[in-house]
């Protein structure tokens, strides 16, 4: 079985190291010339939260040439037009990319390679990209989940196997509702990352902040009353239930911060990307994946998003050279008055 992870940034580096690392024949695959010459010479170094030296094979897109019988597409969804021709070209017919994407990706995938081709794949864990070869993981090894799933919520030969694939790279569970899962990490990336940008720091500085985890706490009630508007049942993630940690007055507020607090408690050393990526001149994935995709949903649905246009026009700002990266962005935003 030939097997490929397209996007081998941060993510990708530590899942295609621990499947080489465990015998499976598997590609690493980016535009970053660098980085692809760093793995190839000196192996996928992963620091942090573990400590890994393996050897890999990696190429770029332009260096693919033979066909795959799964893709692990990790891609930022930012760069999907220059890369999906890629996964259509060498993934074999009868072959499946696993969209590892964050988001709601799946469908942008599918109607360029295909629905019968794509299975969803939400990452329950993050890391950062040191320098070209080198990542860094920032959640417990224990806390390394996957949760996969076929668009039509079957439990599939094809989806058993992926999952047997994923298990050796962490912890995988096949799931029937894929939106449901979808849309409760799209909800933790929305008020984490999103909020890691603001704060100009990692995810425990959101939650150590008492405004920015309030912050937080807005932009799960927003998720979830969008989630009711457009019928789709979110899922518990990590043990965590986020349809019970919404409210409607200042004291129950106060009662679920904590819950809030725990959702990332275990994943408080992720850096978002977001500032990864405008640090380095990139405009980031808020608009088509974080709070900006929410706002979008909201408007779609006639739900409002005060908290998430928020976030996102700070986002914006700072892609835009409007604002400096700088903690003190966080009382940019105004919360909602509560009963």
């Amino acid at each position: 079985m030939r097997m490929a992870v397209m996007g081998a940034g941060s993510l990708g580096t530590i899942l295609g190291a621990l499947l080489a690392k465990n015998g499976y024949d598997v590609d690493l695959i980016d535009v970053n010339i660098a980085h692809v010459k760093a793995l190839n010479e000196g192996g996928a170094q992963i620091v942090g939260l573990m400590d890994l030296v393996q050897p890999v094979k990696a190429l770029t897109p332009e260096e693919m040439h033979e066909q795959y019988d799964i893709i692990f597409y990790l891609v930022k969804a930012t760069y999907n037009e220059g890369a999906l021709p890629y996964v259509n070209k060498y993934l074999k017919s009868n072959g499946v990319v696993v969209v590892g994407q964050n988001g709601l990706p799946e469908e942008a995938v599918a109607a360029v390679v295909g629905k019968n081709r794509v299975i969803g794949q939400i990452t329950g864990w993050g890391a950062t990209w040191m320098e070209s070869g080198v990542s860094k993981l920032t959640s417990q090894p224990d806390h390394m989940t996957y949760h996969i799933g076929e668009l039509d919520g079957k439990v599939t030969e094809r989806l058993k196997k992926v999952a047997d694939i994923l298990s050796k790279a962490g912890k995988p569970e096949i799931v029937t509702n894929l939106m449901g899962i979808r849309w409760t990490k799209m909800t933790s990336n929305c008020c984490f990352s999103g909020m890691s940008a603001v704060v100009a720091g990692n995810f425990g500085d959101v939650i150590d902040n008492p405004k920015a985890v309030r912050c937080s706490a807005h932009i799960l009630n927003e998720s979830m009353a969008i989630a009711k508007a457009a019928g789709v049942k979110p899922e518990v993630f990590q043990g965590d239930d986020f349809t019970k940690l919404t409210f409607e007055t200042e004291k129950e507020l106060e009662i679920k911060v904590p819950g809030i607090r725990a959702i990332v408690e275990s994943h408080r050393n992720i850096r978002t990307g977001i500032l990864y990526d405008i640090e380095a001149g990139r405009y980031p994935e808020v608009d088509t994946t974080f709070n900006g995709n929410l706002c979008r949903l909201g408007a779609k649905y006639g739900v409002s998003t005060p908290v998430n246009q928020q976030v996102t026009d700070i986002i914006r700002a700072l892609a835009n050279g409007k604002l400096k990266i700088d903690p003190a962005n966080v009382d940019r935003i105004e919360l909602p008055k509560l009963p």
